[in-house]
């Protein structure tokens, strides 16, 4: 068997873990979609390590819900920050107004992860600017 075939069928360890993952304190970061699944994961490692981090998600309730989620399942070891940027990714008129109310709190961002996404959009959605949601070929 391969040894490509082999990892696929049996992936080694992680190597990015929060077990490894040295101090952030100081960092600042927006991530995308961090309300649930990868990014909300991410969202929780980071401010467990120290980083600032922003939970860009589509309203304020999603970006409460998570902050509450993250702080309490981390308790008393997140050292970090977490702050909520409403933007909805449909509607490019509010990344503007998202962009701006960052740019006026902060003086620095580390690392900015796109984790949104829709993963199956109905067929012939469209954004707010009636651009497609579909990737790939049309029937």
């Amino acid at each position: 068997m391969a040894p490509s075939l082999f990892s696929a069928l049996f992936p080694p360890s992680p190597t990015f873990t929060d077990a490894n993952l040295p101090s952030l304190s100081g960092k600042v970061y927006i991530i995308t979609g961090a309300a649930s699944g990868v990014g909300y994961r991410l969202a929780k490692m980071l401010y467990a390590k120290g980083g600032k981090v922003y939970i860009a998600a589509r309203s304020t309730a999603r970006c409460s819900g998570a902050i509450e989620k993250i702080k309490g399942e981390v308790g008393g070891k997140g050292i970090g920050k977490l702050e909520a940027m409403v933007v909805d990714l449909a509607d490019l008129r509010t990344v503007k107004g998202a962009a701006e109310g960052f740019l006026a709190k902060e003086e620095r961002l580390d690392v900015l992860w796109h984790n949104a996404g829709v993963m199956t959009p109905p067929k012939g959605s469209l954004d707010k600017q009636v651009n497609s949601q579909e990737m790939g070929w049309r029937e």
